[in-house]
């Protein structure tokens, strides 16, 4: 049975955690003042990608499918997914570079619906054991239906479940999909500064390779820049090159008060590129 049960409501891209004291300070005018470029050039970018941190993004498949899902779950639907050996090559390259990871997060789509997952958690609960003993290993699942509530009764002992227990596809969730590129008022912003997802959540690898945060590796396979590093990046790398294409397009990087949102909202780069998904899915080298 799963070592640990998290309910919580918070991972909904809206609020990672109850307090309210990031949050009055990222909606602040220091804040949005803090990401323009003359700002961004005294003082360099406001947030470092974590080096401990990585949120795996097993499936885009899911069965709840929320509106404004900043894995684009909902909006253009899909069954793309991670394979065991790609699990495996990164598991090599934890060990061949020695990196001891504070803690390692399984997301999706709803990473319960991957067909190998139990193979998937043997690999990585082997290689804690052997390797990293220290490292939480989370899976964080919508906790919605029966198939879900089975497959999370049946994880292994080692395994945290974070349940965000959603019941219906309309969720208070950030504006994922009205991007400070359509805003006139990000037009100076330095999207070097990246935001707090690439600390706290962490770097992130999906099927398509290693981006600086999970969310850039999901506008990666809609958009089809195809920027998945292939090998995970050097300690001294901080993905700056990624962070200027992706932060622009991704609505976490504001920093303007914005209400939460329960219905679809999409700007003109997001409606664009979700029509031309739509007629011919890009075509990503695989990790």
């Amino acid at each position: 049975m799963v070592d640990h049960l998290v309910r919580c409501r918070y991972d909904s891209g809206w609020l990672p955690d109850s307090s309210g004291d990031w949050v009055r300070s990222l909606f602040s005018p220091y804040s949005y003042l803090r990401v323009q470029s003359p700002v961004t050039a005294l003082m360099g970018p406001q947030y470092r990608r974590s080096r401990t941190r990585l949120e795996i993004d097993l499936t885009w498949a899911c069965n709840l499918r929320c509106h404004n899902c900043n894995r684009s779950c909902s909006q253009v639907p899909s069954v793309e997914r991670i394979e065991l050996e790609q699990i495996r090559r990164f598991v090599d390259e934890s060990v061949a570079s020695a990196q001891s990871w504070e803690q390692i997060r399984l997301l999706g789509g709803e990473p319960t619906l991957h067909p190998e997952l139990d193979e998937i958690l043997a690999v990585l609960l082997t290689w804690r054991s052997e390797h990293s003993p220290a490292t939480r290993i989370e899976l964080t699942s919508n906790g919605y239906g029966p198939r879900v509530a089975r497959v999370i009764q049946g994880l292994p002992t080692g395994v945290v479940v974070n349940n965000t227990r959603k019941s219906s596809r309309s969720q208070s969730f950030r504006s994922f999909n009205i991007a400070p590129l359509d805003r006139a008022e990000y037009t100076f912003a330095d999207y070097r500064n990246g935001c707090r997802v690439i600390q706290v959540s962490g770097i992130g690898l999906t099927p398509y390779g290693w981006y600086p945060c999970p969310i850039a590796g999901g506008i990666d396979r809609v958009m089809g820049f195809d920027l998945g590093l292939k090998r995970m990046p050097e300690h001294e790398d901080d993905m700056l090159d990624q962070l200027r294409t992706f932060c622009p397009l991704c609505g976490h990087f504001k920093r303007l008060f914005e209400f939460p949102l329960g219905e679809p909202r999409q700007s003109g780069v997001w409606l664009r590129a979700y029509t031309r998904y739509r007629q011919s899915p890009p075509a990503l080298t695989r990790y």
